[in-house]
C-alpha cells in the first residue's frame, strides 16, 4: 500500500551568535546528554504550550531533532457522522487518560552551524525559543545565549528595501498552505490570505472527482501588491508595502512559495536570492509527518547544497 504524502518546504538556515557562525550542533548534543528522555526535554513556553524533543538522532555526524508541541488539557472537537438532525452541535473529546493531543511539530537537521528546518505547526522562532530555554535548563545558557537562526543570504536585501523603498510585491502562494485550519495559520501572510484558501477548498470540494488535498497542493495563487503612483503614493501606503516586503523576507512559515520584490529603483529581489529552500514530498503519519521521512529529505538537501558549494561559511 502506497504511503500518503504531503508537500513540505525545507529551509537552509545558519546559526549565528554576535554575527559569527555558532556551532549549534555541539550545544544541542551536550544538552541532549543532560536531558536524555522526552519528559526531561519538556519546556513550557508562553501561552501554556509545551514543546519537547519527540525523536533525536546523532547518527552520521549530524544532529536530527523532531520537536512536538501540546497544550495541556486541550480537548478535540467532535461531530456525529451521518447525523439525522438538521444541525449537529459539535462536542468535545478529552484525550485518553495519561495522554495529551499533539498540536504541532517541526524537524531540524544540524551540522555545525548549518541548520535545515521543516515546520509543521511549530515555527522557526518558537523552535529557537525552545532551544534557548532548553540550553538554560541544561546549564549551557551562558555559552549559547543570544544565538539566532537566519536565512542563508549573500546580500543585505533588507537594507536595500529600507534604502530604496518598494514599488510592488509579486507572491506565488500555495493554496494548500492557505487552506490549513485557522488555528494553525502562523504568520501575517497565512492569516491574511487564509480566507482565499478556504474559498478555493470549498470550490474544489464541489467536484467529487477531485481529491481536495492533492488539488490544493497543485494550485499556486499569484498575488501582486502594488503602489498606485509609486513614490507619489501617500507615506502610509509606502510604509505598509515596505513592512509587507520585510515580513515576506523574514517569515519562513508563510505559504509563499516564491516572491519577487521590486524596489522604487526597479531592482528585483527574488526568493532564490534571499534564502535557499526547496519543496519535497514527505510521508504523513496520522495527522503529522513522518520524522524519518523528513530527516531523509533534509539529509538529501544538505548533500545537494554541499556538493553545489552553497554552504555559507
Amino acid at each position: 500500500m502506497q504511503s500518503n504524502t504531503t508537500t513540505k518546504t525545507l529551509y537552509y538556515l545558519r546559526a549565528r551568535r554576535d554575527g559569527k557562525p555558532f556551532d549549534l550542533q555541539s550545544i544541542v548534543a551536550r544538552a541532549r546528554r543532560k536531558k536524555n528522555n522526552c519528559g526531561a526535554t519538556e519546556i513550557t513556553l508562553g501561552g501554556g504550550d509545551v514543546v519537547r524533543i519527540q525523536h533525536y538522532s546523532g547518527a552520521g555526524a549530524r544532529v536530527r531533532l523532531h520537536l512536538s508541541r501540546y497544550i495541556p488539557g486541550v480537548q478535540a472537537s467532535t461531530l456525529q457522522p451521518k447525523a439525522t438532525t438538521a444541525e449537529d452541535d459539535e462536542g468535545a473529546q478529552a484525550p485518553p487518560t495519561g495522554k495529551e493531543f499533539k498540536d504541532g511539530d517541526c524537524f531540524l537537521l544540524i551540522k555545525d552551524h548549518h541548520v535545515f528546518y521543516c515546520g509543521h505547526g511549530i515555527s522557526k522562532s518558537k523552535a529557537s525559543l525552545y532551544l534557548a530555554q532548553l540550553f538554560r535548563e541544561a546549564d549551557l545558557y551562558d555559552e549559547s545565549s543570544a544565538f539566532e537562526l537566519v536565512p542563508a543570504s549573500n546580500l543585505d536585501k533588507l537594507q536595500l528595501i529600507q534604502d530604496h523603498g518598494v514599488r510592488s510585491i509579486q507572491l506565488a502562494v500555495s493554496a494548500y498552505k492557505l487552506s490549513v485550519p485557522k488555528a494553525q495559520r502562523t504568520g501575517w501572510v497565512a492569516r491574511s490570505f487564509g480566507t482565499l484558501g478556504d474559498e478555493l477548498g470549498a470550490l474544489i470540494s464541489k467536484d467529487q472527482s477531485l481529491t481536495k488535498q492533492k488539488a490544493l497542493e497543485d494550485l499556486i495563487v499569484n498575488v501582486e501588491v502594488k503602489l498606485e503612483g509609486n513614490t507619489r503614493a501617500i507615506q502610509t501606503s509606502q510604509d505598509f508595502i515596505e513592512e509587507l516586503a520585510e515580513t515576506v523576507l523574514d517569515d519562513n512559515d508563510s505559504p509563499v512559495s516564491e516572491f519577487t520584490i521590486i524596489t522604487q529603483k526597479n531592482e528585483q529581489i527574488t526568493s532564490g536570492e534571499i534564502r535557499l529552500q526547496t519543496s519535497v514530498k514527505v510521508e504523513t503519519k496520522d495527522n503529522s509527518v513522518s520524522h524519518n521521512s523528513a530527516w531523509g529529505e533534509m539529509g538529501t538537501y544538505f548533500d545537494e547544497i554541499a556538493q553545489g558549494n552553497l554552504l555559507e561559511q
